[in-house]
């Protein structure tokens, strides 16, 4: 069969969409981009903290080259992040500092590399642009919005991503500097993070299949000094036996597991507590491990002598492409379902993780598409990949758009209280961690390498600083304050305030310090897409970020210029 499909005479519909099929291409991706650039904030949290500032502080303290190299090998948890900690070293040494907004900015471009890579292995099969329009659709979606508007995953999972697909590609094309090309981006792909092995297994079954062996040699010897280079002087392994343990403690669930990670995407009950939340990404994740069998038992069929007849190189060269990085991403699949499965079956579909899912979509319907025996068949595809990942990205962008904007928020807000109390940025009080923390951000901060940015606590930012002298009550504030153990709910009245408040907080106050919980009452779904008038504060307060004592509670609401500080009658404990 000719690799060329010749499309014949279409609909005038079809020829007016092929018009601007650029025009329709190009509206998810700069939405995502727009996305990325609206709500990436220059904040670290939790493991960024170290992974980002604590090396830059450590790597600049270093007198030798050794001790230089060291700190840039080094793992961070369970995994080397060799190519997130040259970005950053670049980033400090152009800039003077680290910047988290840009750092998720970067991380962003590893993401628009694998679309890029997407859309050449598109254009070998020769067909109307019209019908790329669903990967940009399945790829750029907010369902993973924690990994792309967080530095530590978004410069792990991305990047991890764009390398190792980019290797496999570069696998199935002709030349040297192309194969040694690929053995140095699966390397930096393993360094990057520990899911990069994987592309080591899918590399070499990749030029099994072509029966190349002296490239599988060659591949081999790059695989070896990848491992090595992972695993040399790595003590991270206690976590993962005991993770592994508790699968193979469970084989149900971890095989569960693993179909409803494999169809995170279609998690479209996100709100719904209990295990009917899972019914729907299972039942997607079976269906897609099928298609995905029948497909490699299909292209597998191509590279045996007996079966292939066709001689047609570039198909050949796409199923390499697709098997290579059906092993890989079905691979890390079962490591998270596997190692993950401890910490809760909600991980399956925690949104850190949900870009696999994604990617692995848009690889299913390009290889659907170039698998179709002619156009009639490629345009059903087309229409049915249409109806999917539109409703997805719709989807998305409707329930994950509100999270995405909160977080922002959230960001800021905890920002301040790190600034002023040495806790906030996903720390429990008097941890290691917590002590970790307040030493990195503060040396950070007074060298410079890191700013705390402004925010809408900005003008009220001296109420953080000064715990004293705002004692007294405000009997007209009425709240609602329930919980206790992790959390306290606190709430005023629907209506408590006559004017539309912007961006607010809860606050708690003792005699030392004084905290603030971004409000969640803009962001939910109704108020964040009707553009409902906001007059009422509700907030999280995270008990184990706070120092033991007696905390007042109160509402910061910066738009209220007159008043923008008011006590309620509610005070809390932490024993």
């Amino acid at each position: 069969m000719s690799s060329v499909i010749t499309a014949p005479a279409q609909s005038r519909l079809f020829s007016r969409l092929q018009s601007v099929a650029p025009v329709l291409i190009a509206l998810p991706v700069g939405c995502f981009i727009l996305f990325v650039f609206t709500y990436a904030v220059n904040v670290p949290w939790f493991d960024d903290i170290d992974a980002f500032l604590g090396f830059t502080l450590a790597y600049t303290d270093a007198t030798t080259l050794s001790e230089k190299i060291y700190n840039v090998l080094v793992p961070n948890n369970e995994h080397r992040i060799v190519i997130a900690k040259l970005i950053t070293l670049s980033m400090y040494y152009l800039t003077g500092e680290v910047n988290f907004r840009w750092l998720i900015l970067i991380a962003l471009l590893f993401l628009l590399g694998t679309l890029v890579l997407f859309t050449r292995v598109f254009r070998s099969m020769r067909l109307p642009w019209l019908a790329f329009l669903p990967v940009p659709f399945l790829l750029l979606q907010p369902e993973y919005y924690l990994t792309s508007l967080w530095s530590i995953p978004g410069l792990q999972h991305p990047v991890v991503i764009c390398l190792t697909l980019a290797s496999q590609y570069m696998l199935t094309q002709s030349g040297r500097g192309k194969f040694t090309l690929a053995i140095l981006l699966q390397i930096l792909a393993a360094l990057s993070m520990s899911n990069g092995l994987m592309g080591l297994i899918a590399g070499g079954i990749s030029l099994a299949l072509s029966r190349n062996w002296y490239r599988l040699g060659g591949w081999v010897v790059g695989s070896v000094i990848a491992i090595w280079l992972y695993f040399y002087n790595f003590q991270s392994a206690g976590r993962t036996s005991d993770s592994l343990a508790y699968s193979l403690a469970h084989p149900v669930q971890a095989i569960g597991a693993f179909f409803t990670f494999t169809g995170a995407m279609f998690d479209l009950t996100p709100s719904v507590q209990g295990s009917w939340r899972y019914a729907a990404p299972t039942l997607a994740g079976a269906v897609l491990a099928a298609l995905v069998l029948t497909l490699v038992y299909r292209m597998g069929l191509g590279f045996w002598p007996v079966a292939d007849k066709t001689g047609n190189r570039e198909r050949q060269e796409r199923r390499l492409f697709f098997i290579g990085g059906y092993v890989f991403l079905f691979g890390n699949v079962t490591i998270i379902a596997l190692l993950r499965l401890r910490y809760g079956y909600e991980v399956m579909v925690v949104s850190n993780y949900m870009i696999y899912p994604a990617v692995m979509a848009a690889l299913i319907y390009l290889n659907v598409l170039s698998e179709c025996p002619d156009w009639q068949a490629q345009q059903r595809c087309l229409r049915v990949g249409l109806l999917i990942s539109i409703l997805i990205w719709v989807f998305a962008y409707g329930v994950y758009w509100p999270r995405a904007a909160y977080r922002k928020q959230m960001l800021l807000t905890s920002a301040m209280n790190q600034k002023h109390n040495d806790i906030g940025l996903g720390a429990t009080w008097g941890t290691p961690f917590a002590n970790m923390a307040r030493s990195v951000m503060r040396e950070s901060a007074k060298r410079g390498i890191y700013q705390y940015p402004a925010s809408y606590v900005t003008p009220v930012e001296s109420f953080l600083a000064s715990a004293k002298g705002h004692v007294s009550n405000d009997s007209c504030l009425t709240m609602q304050v329930e919980g206790g153990g992790y959390n306290y709910v606190a709430q005023t009245d629907p209506n408590a305030y006559r004017n539309a408040l912007g961006q607010a907080a809860v606050f708690v106050q003792s005699d030392q310090r004084t905290l603030l919980y971004a409000s969640e009452t803009p962001f939910t779904l109704r108020n964040f897409w009707l553009n409902k008038p906001v007059t009422s504060v509700k907030a999280e307060i995270i008990n184990i970020m706070l120092e033991p004592g007696r905390y007042k509670v109160g509402v910061l609401t910066p738009s209220e210029v007159n008043r923008p500080i008011r006590f309620s009658c509610h005070a809390v404990t932490i024993p």
